[in-house]
């Protein structure tokens, strides 16, 4: 009972999604769509089906994070970063990183916003608050530091 064949599904499973390891998944804010970070790439699931939708690859290492804009427009990904985060409002990404920087990115430009510095080890987490004014985030040093965005000058 505690194992698979292949092409078999356990009890209650819908579907068996997935190909290559995977690190990370996310379904999108209307629940229609799954994606899933893996060495090979990301691959959009019918969240409903399991039917493969598409294949997005440009990474040249294995995808490590994925994140839905609140919006669902937009889908972020990360290669080795750690982590990703969509702001409240989807105007910014928020990253991760094995360096120790907390990284603030425009959304719809890819340009860099803002720099973060105060760990001292890698990144594991990052989590904006609902009001989209704080940015929480964790480090393998042990430490939880969380961030004033309101201090933040307009594209800044």
């Amino acid at each position: 009972m505690g194992f698979t064949i292949k092409g078999y599904l356990p009890e209650g499973a819908k579907a068996r999604v997935g190909k290559g390891y995977v690190y990370d998944i996310a379904f999108s804010p209307d629940s229609t769509k799954l994606a899933v970070a893996s060495s090979i790439g990301i691959w959009i699931y019918d969240a409903h089906t399991g039917h493969e939708l598409d294949l997005l690859i440009g990474h040249t290492s294995a995808v490590s994070s994925v994140a839905f804009s609140p919006d669902g427009i937009l889908l972020a990904s990360s290669s080795y970063d750690q982590t990703i985060a969509f702001s409240p409002d989807s105007s910014l990404i928020a990253s991760g990183s094995q360096n120790a920087g907390v990284y603030l990115w425009d959304s719809q430009t890819g340009e860099a916003v803002h720099t973060f510095v105060g760990h001292t080890m890698s990144v594991t987490d990052i989590s904006f608050s609902p009001d989209g004014e704080t940015l929480a985030s964790s480090s393998n040093d042990g430490t939880v530091l969380l961030w004033d965005l309101t201090t933040l000058a307009p594209n800044q």
